[in-house]
């Protein structure tokens, strides 16, 4: 189209059929699209990029990480040969290790096309050997174990018990429905060593649930929160955000995070996609990260300033932005500075051992793996109309402070805060080159590591790549 900008070539693929095609990104107004001719489909064009921050001045250089350990040769090219082929420029900083496909919700929205009831669990010593050949080619990762609802394994507490003796940090991705029923797991989890929990929280309304899960489940929701807030668990709620569904409540979802702190420790927004099991009206509109941001300082009435929102230091600059806060106990939120790389590149550690160092290991790769930089001063948080009642604010759980030191590292893991967003890829959005500086990888059996949005890519007509 005459009076578009032409920013950069790329490759990306056709949505329809997972062809790898030559692709420019181009501006055009205050859009910033993925264009692609495939010879049998047609032409394609997809915002990638919509207002404000200028796409350029998000814009950083990114080197390929040293180390990067390669499973799958490359024959067929990205991202057919993903296991991690050779191609692939970033070594793992988070591992997504999928304890079982059952699931007791339906989503409507599931990338993964969970909840298949008729499936077996997977057996305890298989999946520790998993987790141990994880440990092995990754390293200090944060590992993140979900599924399914991995609430619904029988052995949680033993994976968690595991993870938490070869990995610096646990976490659980869960609907939180479990932990409603059944408090005494949430305590179950603190004991064996869990990190945080990554809490499926879609917004402030039983009306969004209905939409996005299948069912109301705030009153759900509510008792989850309750349950790790007594067991001392810190929490990061989770929406998965959908334009005309939940795009209004997010101001809404922040304000009740900040004010539930320090159980819960911030929020991390997830743009829906057009991946999985996606049957939701609308899904090709999908929220780019300025959308988020915008929606997020009008509807905070100030407390997010947008200029000053960061992009991540690991993964590509598109796929992430981070905000990161010390919260006072009035409930201010001071800015906070950023932070490098969740894991420098290089020699890969041996497991840590039980120690203070190993203890102020594992507090710094979780703040820096939830964390980017910081923004100007807000305004104190403003009341949020949905209450939580009965949850203490709780720190998470831990061994005496034997020092200064640890008392300081203890004090800042309560006081901080951090509002991100991830904006994974589908087979409309697709960017090779993001998706070989992918950092956020899918443990697939039987030994390799694909990249998030890869192994989730699906056409569209429903045909998976991967899953």
């Amino acid at each position: 189209m005459s009076g578009d900008r032409f920013i950069q070539a790329t490759e990306s693929l056709c949505p329809i059929c997972l062809k790898v095609l030559p692709a420019e990104i181009k501006q055009r107004g205050d859009e910033v699209l993925l264009c692609r001719q495939c010879p049998e489909h047609g032409l394609f064009e997809e915002p990638i990029w919509r207002g404000q921050p200028d796409f350029e001045s998000w814009r950083r250089p990114k080197m390929p990480a040293a180390g990067v350990r390669s499973h799958q040769e490359a024959s067929r090219g990205c991202p057919y040969d993903c296991g991690l082929c050779p191609e692939h420029g970033q070594h793992p900083c988070t591992i997504l290790f999928e304890i079982t496909e059952r699931c007791n919700l339906r989503c409507p929205v599931c990338f993964a096309d969970s909840g298949r009831e008729e499936n077996e669990f997977k057996p305890l010593a298989g999946l520790i050997e998993q987790m141990r050949w994880i440990r092995g080619q990754s390293g200090e990762v944060v590992l993140q174990l979900s599924g399914g609802e991995p609430t619904l394994h029988p052995d949680l507490p033993a994976l968690v018990a595991e993870g938490a003796r070869l990995f610096p940090a646990v976490q659980l991705n869960t609907n939180g429905l479990k932990l409603a029923e059944n408090p005494a797991l949430a305590r179950e989890l603190a004991e064996a060593g869990l990190s945080w929990v990554f809490l499926q929280f879609d917004g402030v309304s039983d009306r969004v649930f209905e939409i996005i899960r299948g069912r109301p489940l705030l009153e759900k929701k509510k008792e989850a929160l309750a349950a790790c807030a007594q067991a001392g668990l810190s929490v990061i709620l989770v929406p998965t955000v959908a334009v005309g569904v939940n795009d209004d409540e997010l101001g809404e979802l922040t304000r009740l995070a900040v004010n539930l702190a320090p159980t819960v420790r911030g929020i991390h927004i997830q743009p829906m996609t057009s991946a999985g099991r996606n049957s939701l009206p609308g899904a090709g509109h999908r929220l780019t990260l300025p959308e988020v941001l915008t929606r997020l300082g009008e509807q905070t009435r100030g407390l997010i300033n947008i200029e000053q929102a960061f992009p991540p230091s690991c993964e590509h600059e598109r796929c992430s932005f981070h905000l990161r806060f010390r919260r006072t106990e009035n409930g201010e939120l001071i800015p906070a500075a950023g932070s490098e790389c969740c894991r420098k590149t290089g020699a890969r550690p041996s497991p840590p051992a039980e120690t203070a160092e190993a203890r102020t290991r594992s507090v710094e790769i979780i703040l820096k793996s939830w964390l980017g930089a910081g923004l100007s001063a807000p305004s104190p948080a403003q009341p949020s109309g949905l209450t939580i009642p009965n949850i203490p604010m709780m720190a998470q759980p831990g061994p005496p402070a034997p020092d200064a030191f640890d008392e300081f590292l203890a004090k800042t893991r309560r006081e901080t805060f951090s509002i991100t967003c991830m904006a994974f890829q589908d087979a409309w959005t697709v960017d090779l080159e993001r998706l070989r500086g992918c950092c956020v990888h899918i443990f697939r059996p039987p030994n390799r590591f694909i990249p998030f949005c890869a192994c989730n890519l699906t056409a569209a007509d429903g045909q998976a790549l991967y899953r």
